[in-house]
Order: C-alpha cells, then structure tokens, then sequence
C-alpha cells in the first residue's frame, strides 16, 4: 500500500512532493527488494523513473551539494520532467472499517494527549489509573 501511496503523489502531484523525492533518493537502497519482486514491478516502475531521472540531474549539477541546493535541483527537476514519462494509475481510494471495540485505542490515546498537553498542570504519573484493577 505504501508503494501505491508514494506513487500516486509522484504520478499526480510529483511538483508538490520535493521532500519526497529527496527521500527516495536518499534511501534508494529501500526499494531494490521490490524491484525484482512480480507484485511491484508495475508500481516500481514510477519509482524507478523518478529516482533515475533525479539521480542523473544531481550528477549533472556536480558532488558535495548542500541540501538546499539539492532540494533546488528536484524542485526545478519537478517542472522540467514531462508529465506522460510517468505511468497513470486508478486512483486510490481507500474505505475506513471501524474496530468493534475503538475504545481500547482511543480512550488510552486521549488520555495520553490529556496527560501530555496538561500545561501548567501537574499530573502525578504513579497515581494516574485508567482502568479499575476488576475491568478486566
């Protein structure tokens, strides 16, 4: 699914996503067990695309670049790429299935922002107790 995700914000919107592209090509190494796997080759094909294109315009601008400039070089990378090299996909949607029980996340989650964003407030964290020993 993340594969999917990182594609669709490079095929869809590759001008709004630098910071994206920086960490494809910073840990390109990630994506190499996917390459040869037959379930992504199709998706890694924009990745792949991406990486190369990018890859080779940081070459061409020369070694030791600061991470402004590099960011710089995606960003004009970004407008200069044309628009058909990139391969369209459906788009994602995505359907939210709710547990059966959400409380077991939420009620511990609130309380932790409660306990946290508590400013000017003292909670003693041994006398905090969410549940009864007997709710089992």
């Amino acid at each position: 699914m993340m594969l999917e995700i990182i594609n669709s914000c490079l095929s869809n919107s590759l001008h709004h996503n630098p910071n994206l592209v920086y960490a494809l090509l910073y840990k390109r190494e990630l994506f190499e067990q996917f390459r040869s796997h037959p379930s992504f080759q199709d998706i890694m094909q924009n990745i792949d695309m991406v990486i190369s294109f990018f890859s080779s315009r940081l070459e061409q601008a020369g070694a030791d670049l600061s991470v402004e400039r590099v960011l710089e070089v995606i960003k004009q990378g970004a407008v200069a790429l044309p628009k058909d090299r990139l391969r369209k996909f459906p788009e994602l949607k995505f359907k939210y299935v709710e547990e059966e029980q959400p409380e077991e996340f939420f009620i511990p989650y609130v309380w932790s922002l409660v306990y946290h964003a508590g400013v000017g407030l003292y909670w003693s964290p041994q006398d905090i107790q969410l549940f009864t020993m007997d709710s089992g």
